[in-house]
């Protein structure tokens, strides 16, 4: 049987299928935290984390929101939580 993923890999793998996986598909913070009912600034911390861990890429829209995305290296940690 599987055991339950931590919770920072749930966000990763939420990034991941929203197929935020390039700059002109990425997500918002507050997205990622409505679909996990958490609070926008717990999911941005944890995905500024994963950034300096080269996992994730954010960038500030039009409307100066951050914006997040997976790097290759977060597709294939998000792939490898599955094998």
């Amino acid at each position: 049987m599987r055991e339950e993923l931590p919770f920072p890999d749930k966000v990763l793998q939420t990034l991941h299928n929203l197929c935020a996986t390039a700059a002109d598909l990425a997500r918002r913070g507050e997205e990622v935290a409505r679909i996990l009912q958490k609070d926008s600034s717990e999911i941005e911390t944890i995905l500024d984390k994963y950034k300096s861990e080269g996992f994730a890429e954010n960038f500030y829209d039009n409307e100066g929101k951050k914006r997040y995305y997976l790097t290759g290296k977060g597709i294939i940690k998000v792939c490898s939580i599955f094998t």
